[in-house]
C-alpha cells in the first residue's frame, strides 16, 4: 500500500513539476519567438538577405569560366585539364544588375516587415484561444456548482419520497433528468477548453500534451497598464503603410528592369588559353587576348510588351497604395471608437457579473430550503452562465482591439 502512496505522490509531483502559469504577458512574448508560422518568415528574410548578397555578388564579381571539352581520343592521349579561362566583365546592362540588386534590397526589407506583421497576426489568434479557453473554464465551474445543488436536492428529494413523505415520484425524475443534462453541458465544456488549450499550444510551439495552466485576466488591470492609447497618426509610417510602400518601390524597379532590356549589353572578356586543339592534338599557348562586344537580343516587339505590362503593374500598385492607406487611417479611427466602446461595456458587465454571483449565492440557500423552485434556480444559474460567457467575449474583443489597435501602429 505504502508503494502504491509513493508512486502516486511522485505523479502527483511530476505533474506539477511541468505545470505551469500562463498569462497573456507570457503569451504574446512567446508567439515572438516560438510560433511556427513565424519562425517560417523568420526563414524568409534569411533567404532574401541571401538574395540580396547573391545579387551584389553578380553586381561586382564577374563570371569565371573554367571548362575544357575534347573529344575521346585526346583525353585518352592527354588526359583531363583545363585548357581555357575566361571572364565575362559586362560594362554596360542598360542598369539591369544595379536594379536587380536594389529590388532584392526591396524585397528583403518587405520580408522584414512582413516577419513582423506575421507576429501581429499570430498574437491575435493566440489572445483569441486563450480567452476561449477562460471562457469554458469558468462555464465548467459555474456548471459544477451547478451539479452539487442539484444532486443536493435530488438527495433530499429521495430522502422524503423514501420515507413516504409526500413528494411525487415525478419531481425526482425531473431533479435527474436536469442533473444528466448538465454533466452533458460540462463535458462538452471539458472538451471546448481542451480543444482550446491544445491550439494554443501549437500556436506557442509548445508540445500538445504539455501541462499548461492558463492564468485568469484581469481587464481594468490590463487597461491600466496600457497607459494613454495613442491617437490618430500618419498611416504610412506604420509596418503595414511601410510594407505598401514597398510594393511600389518594388513594381518601380521592375518596370526599370524591363526597360533595361532594350539596351544592348556591351561587355569585356579576358581569357588565357593554356592549350589548343591543331588537328586533334593539343598544342600548348599559354597566351593571354582580351575582347570586346556587345549583344542585343531583338524580340519582334515583346519586350515593349514587357514594358508595358510593368508599367501597368506599377499603376495598380500605386492605386492600391493610396487605397491601402486610407484603409490603414480609416481602421485606426474604427478600432480607436471600439476600443472606448468595449472598455465601457466591460465595465458595466463586470458589475453585472457580481451581481448575479450573489444572486445565485442567494438562491443556492433559498434552493436548499425549498424557497424557490428548480426551475427558478437553474434560470439564475443560466442567467450567470450567459453573463460570463459574455463578459469573457467583450475581454477578447477588448484586447483584441487593443492588440490590433497597437499593431497599426507599429
Amino acid at each position: 500500500m505504502r508503494r502504491y502512496n509513493l508512486i502516486a505522490g511522485f505523479l502527483v509531483l511530476s505533474l506539477g513539476a511541468y505545470s505551469q502559469g500562463l498569462g497573456l504577458e507570457e503569451i504574446l512574448k512567446r508567439v515572438e519567438t516560438e510560433n511556427p508560422e513565424v519562425k517560417v518568415k523568420e526563414l524568409d528574410v534569411r533567404i532574401k538577405e541571401k538574395g540580396k548578397k547573391k545579387a551584389f555578388k553578380n553586381l561586382v564579381l564577374p563570371p569565371v569560366n573554367l571548362s575544357t571539352e575534347e573529344d575521346w581520343q585526346i583525353v585518352k592521349d592527354e588526359g583531363v585539364g583545363f585548357k581555357e579561362i575566361e571572364a565575362y566583365i559586362p560594362i554596360f546592362q542598360g542598369g539591369r544588375m544595379m536594379y536587380g540588386y536594389k529590388k532584392a534590397g526591396k524585397e528583403l526589407e518587405m520580408a522584414q516587415e512582413n516577419s513582423k506583421l506575421a507576429v501581429y497576426t499570430w498574437q491575435e489568434a493566440s489572445v483569441n484561444e486563450y480567452f476561449n479557453a477562460l471562457n469554458y473554464r469558468k462555464q465548467k465551474e459555474i456548471t459544477d456548482s451547478t451539479i452539487d445543488a442539484l444532486q443536493k436536492q435530488r438527495d433530499r428529494l429521495n430522502g422524503l419520497y423514501e420515507q413516504n413523505k409526500l413528494i411525487a415520484k415525478s419531481e425526482i425524475l425531473k431533479v435527474e433528468a436536469d442533473l444528466e443534462n448538465n454533466r452533458a453541458i460540462n463535458l462538452q465544456n471539458t472538451q471546448r477548453e481542451t480543444s482550446s488549450k491544445e491550439t494554443l499550444m501549437q500556436l506557442l510551439g509548445y508540445d500538445l500534451d504539455r501541462q499548461i495552466t492558463l492564468n485568469e485576466f484581469n481587464t481594468m488591470d490590463y487597461l491600466k497598464s496600457l497607459g494613454t492609447i495613442k491617437k490618430v497618426e500618419d498611416p504610412k509610417n506604420t509596418t503595414l503603410g511601410k510594407t505598401q510602400s514597398l510594393m511600389v518601390d518594388i513594381a518601380e524597379y521592375d518596370v526599370k528592369i524591363a526597360k533595361a532590356n532594350l539596351y544592348p549589353s556591351f561587355y569585356v572578356k579576358p581569357s588565357h588559353k593554356f592549350k589548343e586543339n591543331v588537328n586533334g592534338k593539343l598544342v600548348n599557348r599559354n597566351e593571354g587576348m582580351v575582347e570586346v562586344g556587345f549583344r542585343y537580343v531583338f524580340e519582334w516587339g515583346g519586350t515593349l510588351d514587357l514594358v508595358d505590362q510593368k508599367k501597368y503593374e506599377l499603376e495598380q500598385a500605386k492605386i492600391k497604395y493610396n487605397n491601402n492607406i486610407k484603409g490603414i487611417d480609416l481602421d485606426m479611427r474604427n478600432k480607436l471608437r471600439v476600443i472606448e466602446s468595449l472598455a465601457g461595456q466591460s465595465e458595466a458587465q463586470k458589475k453585472r457579473v457580481e451581481l448575479l454571483r450573489e444572486n445565485l449565492k442567494i438562491d443556492n440557500l433559498r434552493y436548499d430550503s425549498e424557497l424557490v423552485t428548480t426551475f427558478d434556480y437553474l434560470n439564475s444559474v443560466n442567467q450567470l452562465k450567459s453573463a460570463e460567457e459574455d463578459y469573457y467575449k467583450l475581454q477578447r474583443s477588448l484586447v483584441l482591439a487593443v492588440i490590433e489597435y497597437d499593431n497599426l501602429y507599429k
